[in-house]
C-alpha cells in the first residue's frame, strides 16, 4: 500500500454542543457533510482502492461521502471504533479525551493504540494502492502518535489532536511517516483569524511530493 488516508469524521451536534458521544448515532451536520464532501473532492484525483471505517454512523456517514467519487462502499472494521466511554460519561455535556481524563474509558491509552494498529495491518493487507480510514479522535490520535514515535512523559499533554472533517496521509516504505496532518475544509482562512489562541488552529507535516 502506498498512502493511508486519516480522516476525522465530520462535524455532529455533538461536536457542536460539547457532549461525549461515544458510540450514540449523532448524524453528521450540515457543516460536517460540507466538510466530507471537501476531503472527498481533495482525494477524488487519487487511486483509492478501499475505503474502511469505524462502526459508528458519524464515521460510516462520513466514509460513504469518501468514497462515492471512486465508486466504493465503506468496510466496516470493529477495531476503528470511538474509544470506549464508561456508561455514565456517553451523551453528557463535556469532552474527555483519553490521555487528559483516562478515568472516563473503559480501555487504556495502549489498548486504543494496539487495535487501530491491528486495524491498519488488515487494511494494509487489503489494500494494494491507496485506501482511506474514517475514525475518532483519540484514535487517531494513537496511530499518529505511534507512526510518528513521540516520547512525552506527561501522559495527558496531546501532541496530536485532529479536527473534525479533518484528512491526514500516512505514508508506507520502509517505515510509516506522517506526510500531512489535518487538513480540512477553510484552512487557510483558520490561519487568518487565528490569534494564536483559538483552539483548533492547525498543524501540518509537509505534504507530499
Amino acid at each position: 500500500m502506498g498512502y493511508l488516508f486519516v480522516v476525522r469524521h465530520g462535524e455532529t451536534k455533538a461536536n457542536e454542543n460539547d457532549v461525549d458521544a461515544g458510540s450514540l448515532d449523532f448524524p453528521l451536520t450540515k457543516k460536517g457533510k460540507k466538510e466530507a464532501a471537501f476531503i472527498a473532492k481533495s482525494l477524488a484525483p487519487f487511486e483509492i482502492d478501499a475505503v474502511f471505517s469505524s462502526p459508528v454512523h458519524r464515521a460510516v456517514q462520513t466514509a460513504r461521502i469518501l468514497g462515492k467519487p471512486h465508486g466504493l462502499k465503506p468496510k466496516l472494521l470493529d477495531d476503528l471504533d470511538e474509544a470506549k466511554l464508561k456508561p455514565n460519561f456517553v451523551g453528557k455535556p463535556g469532552r474527555h479525551h483519553i490521555l487528559e481524563s483516562p478515568e472516563a474509558f473503559q480501555e487504556t491509552y495502549q489498548e486504543i493504540q494496539e487495535r487501530v494498529l491491528r486495524a491498519v495491518d488488515e487494511i494494509r493487507k487489503e489494500s494494494h494502492t491507496n485506501a482511506i480510514m474514517v475514525s475518532h479522535g483519540d484514535v487517531i490520535v494513537a496511530l499518529l502518535q505511534h507512526v510518528i514515535e513521540r516520547k512525552e512523559e506527561r501522559s495527558r499533554y496531546y501532541v496530536l489532536h485532529p479536527n473534525t472533517g479533518s484528512l491526514s496521509i500516512i505514508q508506507f516504505a520502509d517505515r510509516p511517516k506522517l506526510v500531512l496532518f489535518d487538513y480540512r475544509r477553510k484552512l487557510l482562512g483558520v490561519f487568518k483569524k487565528s490569534t494564536g489562541k483559538e483552539e483548533g488552529a492547525a498543524s501540518k507535516a509537509s505534504r507530499p511530493k
